[in-house]
């Protein structure tokens, strides 16, 4: 199902049009550099039309998750810190990967479901240094919805809790995942990890924003 019906398509390829054939003419003009690169980021907000930013530890299944929405197992998964970039996921008719720099990646893959909508895969939250923090800094402030994935083996660690604190004061919505749900046995256990990632999530969390259930 697309986001967008086709009316509001065709609105957003005007816009970006319009965006472009301004970029086009500040250049002839050799306008500000300043005001070039407001452009060239409204543009890429356009292209970033519902951005969808995934956090979580290493091996808490981020990748996982990522390849279960996209309907294919395109991420590498594994027991081992396999997101140590910023990895931002696109559609394209191809598949491929550009190199921004040695903290960030673009992915472009056929799959409908980025026709709409760009995912971001962050490094583990007990893997971020202060460039990859600074990094995703940069994509929570923009992103539509926050995909908190959380093990049922290790529900909400230390380290998920300060980085939830951390993105608080952007007061986005936040949607937690219970991975590894499997792993429990009785639907007791279930609710007890649950319940844990609930109540503590919501200690952690500023007032102005309660998690989405």
């Amino acid at each position: 199902m697309r986001v967008l019906n086709p009316q509001q398509e065709a609105l957003l390829r005007d816009e970006r049009r319009l965006m472009n054939d301004l970029r086009t003419v500040l250049l002839q003009f050799d306008h500000e550099s300043g005001d070039q690169e407001a452009l060239s980021q409204s543009i890429r907000q356009l292209d970033e039309l519902f951005l969808l930013v995934v956090v979580g530890e290493f091996n808490s299944g981020k990748s996982t998750v990522i390849n279960a929405l996209l309907g294919k197992k395109l991420l590498e998964e594994g027991v081992t810190p396999t997101t140590t970039e910023i990895q931002i996921l696109h559609y394209n008719e191809t598949q491929g990967r550009t190199v921004v720099n040695d903290r960030q990646s673009v992915l472009t893959f056929p799959v409908e479901f980025l026709k709409d909508m760009t995912i971001v895969d962050t490094p583990g939250t007990n893997a971020i240094v202060r460039e990859h923090e600074a990094l995703t800094s940069q994509f929570v402030p923009r992103s539509d919805l926050v995909l908190f994935i959380t093990s049922a083996d290790r529900p909400f660690t230390e380290s998920e809790r300060i980085f939830l604190q951390h993105i608080s004061a952007w007061g986005k919505k936040v949607v937690f995942v219970v991975n590894k749900i499997d792993i429990l046995q009785t639907e007791d256990e279930i609710f007890q990890v649950q319940n844990f990632v609930r109540e503590n999530a919501r200690a952690s969390w500023e007032t102005s924003l309660k998690p989405f259930w």
